[in-house]
């Protein structure tokens, strides 16, 4: 795992390995919340549910997981900064906490992007037109 901060504020994680166990990635003030989960043959999760809270949060969180090719993700800070460029290959995760980001495919991919929702109708702010 590798927190991406940026003038101390982290925005974002890169995993590429998975510990054994259940691992937390992100903190649990955050809206998106990921874990990991690494167990041997035969483990069993306890059937559960989640009680319905009123959960409000102020900013979209996005999480992109490739599931084939190759990708760069331009990372950009709040006050939309530029400031680092990562490849993600098949298998990687990137999770954004804060800021936004622009994909080049450098290879014929395919993505899962996750995000809190509901879905608010298009509310994308074009940082910086190629």
């Amino acid at each position: 795992m590798e927190e991406i901060s940026y003038k101390k504020i982290l925005v974002g994680i890169r995993v590429r390995l998975i510990k054994n166990g259940s691992n937390p990635i992100t903190r649990a003030e955050e809206p998106l919340q990921l874990l990991s989960l690494k167990h041997p043959k035969a483990h069993y999760f306890m059937p559960h549910r989640h009680k319905p809270l009123k959960r409000v949060t102020n900013r979209l969180q996005e999480c992109l997981v490739v599931r084939k090719g190759k990708v760069k993700v331009d990372i950009y800070a709040p006050g939309d900064i530029k400031f680092k460029s990562i490849i993600l290959k098949e298998g990687d995760l990137f999770i954004l906490l804060n800021g936004g980001y622009g994909i080049h495919v450098l290879e014929d991919a395919e993505l899962f992007e996750l995000k809190n929702g509901p879905f608010m109708g298009n509310d994308k702010v074009v940082i910086n037109k190629i």
